[in-house]
């Protein structure tokens, strides 16, 4: 497998990754550091979302801006959660980026008719044609080159605001790119990746440490990806709207942050697990239960490349979809998650899952029915 690295922190240059319950602390130095995979300033944020959005989204999730200091950069699982909740908010997939107006499940009907094409070849392809056909602001169109095949994210005539597109446009291409893992159910890494001009390389990006290899040229984007993944089968995992990639993105993630290679199995996970899974305790007690300090459980996890909030989040969310596949109603499934009622787990499940528990519930019937058929 590739190793994935980031890309390195330029001279003069320090950052402060700004910390919300899913992120881990980071600080560069000028000397050693890099920057974290797909981590992007506060400014990038500000830009693509509009300064008074952006604040809103950065208040309600714990994430701001300091009024002091170094600039700070934000995770790209954070910043992922940001537009689940924009979109969740305002209905609109575009994020006010786009010419017009994206409703909720424009790219999910796009993705949906890529996984029914026979292989990644085929898919890509389709890809284009589903995408000219929605109107979205974004052209993709599939080229060959000697180092692979090319796929080519750029903005339409109509588009007003050129450079907030190019963000929006890099979001679009770091989404698909987690569509393509999930339905082939393969860790597929890009030979190269070209980043646009347009944006400010002192702003990150959200698809460094995708691949070894990286430029910065022209407008638009570019995934170059190795002639052998073109005849990987799709439909290998169901494509099911905004939970399929945002589940594929967890697992890259991970990766990521394990430089590049997907970390080995480790015993403490697993038994700390089981213990949140059995009863889920406040960290110091789930050590104390575990015969070590809390501080020995927080850096043995943290080796392990994860944490005890990852780690009872997943237990949670894998808890809720397995309560969602039974008949009982919602509010026994609120009681069963210890929330307080069916509002609070309406907002968990949009949380976890990016859908509503009743869409959950009526999409899992219709793929149920679809295999039986």
């Amino acid at each position: 497998m590739n190793r994935l690295k980031p890309a390195p922190l330029r001279p003069g240059q320090e950052a402060l990754l700004v910390q919300a319950p899913s992120s881990v602390a980071w600080e560069a130095s000028n000397e050693a550091e890099r920057w974290p995979p797909g981590a992007i300033s506060m400014r990038y944020v500000e830009d693509f979302f509009g300064p008074t959005t952006a604040r809103k989204l950065l208040g309600e999730t714990g994430l701001q801006r300091p009024p002091t200091g170094r600039p700070p950069l934000v995770s790209s699982r954070d910043f992922w959660q940001l537009c689940l909740k924009n979109i969740n908010a305002g209905d609109d997939e575009g994020h006010g980026c786009a010419p017009r107006k994206l409703p909720k499940s424009t790219w999910q009907m796009i993705f949906s008719g890529v996984n029914q094409m026979d292989d990644v070849g085929d898919g890509l392809r389709h890809f284009c044609a589903l995408v000219q056909a929605a109107r979205t602001g974004v052209v993709v169109t599939v080229g060959y080159g000697r180092n692979g095949v090319h796929l080519n994210y750029s903005a339409a005539p109509e588009v007003l605001e050129p450079v907030r597109f190019e963000r929006y446009l890099e979001l679009i291409a770091l989404v698909f790119h987690c569509v393509l893992l999930w339905v082939t159910g393969r860790h597929i890494v890009p030979v190269q990746i070209r980043l646009s001009s347009l944006l400010d390389e002192a702003d990150g990006s959200l698809l460094s440490g995708l691949c070894a290899s990286t430029l910065r040229q022209a407008h638009g984007f570019t995934m170059v990806y190795d002639r052998r993944d073109m005849k990987l089968p799709l439909g290998v995992r169901k494509y099911q709207r905004w939970s399929s990639e945002t589940n594929a993105f967890e697992e890259l993630y991970v990766v990521l942050a394990a430089g590049g290679e997907s970390p080995p199995p480790s015993a403490i996970v697993e038994r700390v697990r089981q213990v949140v899974a059995s009863n889920p305790l406040p960290l110091q007690d789930l050590a104390l239960a575990m015969g070590m300090s809390c501080a020995t459980l927080q850096r043995r996890l943290r080796e392990a490349g994860t944490s005890y909030r990852e780690i009872a989040r997943d237990v949670r969310r894998d808890r809720l979809i397995a309560l969602l596949a039974t008949d009982i109603d919602f509010d026994q499934v609120a009681e069963e998650l210890g929330v307080s009622d069916r509002r609070s787990l309406w907002r968990l499940c949009q949380e976890c899952l990016g859908v509503s528990p009743s869409e959950y519930r009526r999409t899992r019937r219709a793929d149920i029915r679809e295999v039986a058929a």
